[in-house]
């Protein structure tokens, strides 16, 4: 699969963090204008911390947008690893405009198919921004998910339940949520992780390079590479 990279590049985490920082607020503008209201799904992790402060810097209709986690570890939400609890520090957000991904009792699939239900109200969403793992994950959807491929032939559900080896297990964005979105944003640091991304170009099976379907199914992302 040949792909040519939309590419926004720059020396240094915090440059890039402000463009796109930039871009997404204008994207949420205009959804706000066309349709009334917006969704934004954003990561969590140590790289985004940047972009989401910047984000929550500019003057935005907060009160018609609406924010849900990309993925969440199976944490209380004010546990230093929740992403829920980050995006709360760095965004304005307005009373319930996050959705988030947590479990409220009962086991993790049953909280996500009673979160899926509320989550794919959103579709489309206006502004995904995800990143990636040196293993080539996006949200929490790992290589070696049968799901993956699964994803390529049939809806799959908004909220998927993921219990990678060796870490907590989560709750995700499903493949086709983040697929459809209108408009993308992958946001990576390091040569490392863009070598990843161009070697997961290269494959041709999601289940071992998740990154992939983004750019398989609707708009693909634009790619801001932080170096």
């Amino acid at each position: 699969m040949g792909v040519a990279l939309d590419l926004v590049r720059g020396p240094d985490l915090q440059q890039v963090s402000q463009r796109l920082a930039s871009d997404v607020a204008g994207v949420l503008r205009q959804a706000v204008n066309e349709r009334g209201r917006a969704a934004l799904a954003v990561p969590g992790g140590t790289t985004p911390r940047e972009f989401l402060t910047r984000l929550g810097q500019h003057d935005l209709p907060w009160q018609a947008i609406t924010v849900v986690p990309t993925d969440e570890r199976d944490v209380l939400p004010d546990d230093p690893r929740s992403n829920e609890r980050m995006i709360r520090e760095c965004l304005p957000l307005e009373p319930g405009s996050l959705v988030p991904l947590r479990a409220a009792g009962g086991s993790l699939d049953e909280t996500a198919a009673a979160l899926a239900k509320r989550v794919s109200a959103l579709a489309p969403l206006d502004v995904l921004v995800v990143g990636m793992g040196l293993d080539t994950h996006i949200a929490s959807l790992f290589p070696g998910d049968r799901r993956l491929d699964q994803a390529r032939r049939e809806a799959t559900p908004a909220v998927l339940a993921a219990h990678p080896a060796n870490l907590e297990p989560r709750l995700s964005l499903g493949p086709l949520l983040l697929t459809r979105a209108r408009w993308k944003a992958l946001l990576i640091s390091g040569q490392d992780k863009l070598a990843a991304l161009n070697r997961a170009l290269g494959s041709a099976d999601p289940g071992t390079a998740p990154v992939r379907l983004l750019f398989e199914n609707g708009v693909p992302p634009r790619v801001y590479f932080a170096e």
